[in-house]
């Protein structure tokens, strides 16, 4: 029988009760998705596009990702070695997922932690720290919404 490692037992715990202040920006009422999410009743991450800032090597990066059916694929960035990256989500519990994302250029593990506005607070594996957010957004594009900027 496989048991659950403690750490990520905790992790699960920190992100259930930690205020949405410290995980970062939330969502105005225009954007896409603004409705209220239950979060601890997340069983899959919703189908559709997701913004995330992708920060390392002392640089923020864009990319542009389309969910579907708990599949995800990086369809669009401001660099080209992160297009095509895909993964499918796994529920760890209380809105937080984890990913392996992974293309020909480049592999990397994150939880998305969400929040009730849709958005989702985005930890690499391992974290040093990054302020890295999933926002909804309507299409493939890079640019951030209006309330946003």
């Amino acid at each position: 029988m496989k048991t659950t490692p403690p750490f990520l037992i905790g992790l699960v715990l920190c992100a259930a009760v930690l205020p949405d202040a410290w995980l970062g920006q939330t969502q105005s009422p225009g954007d896409a998705r603004a409705s209220e999410v239950k979060v601890l009743e997340m069983k899959s991450v919703p189908d559709g596009h997701f913004l995330v800032n992708l920060q390392g090597a002392g640089r923020e990066r864009l990319v542009n990702i389309e969910v579907k059916d708990n599949a995800a694929k990086c369809v669009n960035s401001d660099d080209a070695p992160l297009k095509g990256l895909q993964g499918k989500f796994q529920l760890i519990g209380n809105g937080v997922f984890v990913i392996f994302f992974q293309n020909e250029n480049h592999r990397a593990s994150q939880y998305w932690l969400f929040r009730n506005d849709g958005s989702a607070a985005v930890k690499e594996v391992p974290d040093r720290g990054e302020k890295q957010t999933a926002i909804p957004v309507a299409s493939d594009s890079l640019d951030l919404p209006k309330q946003r900027r």
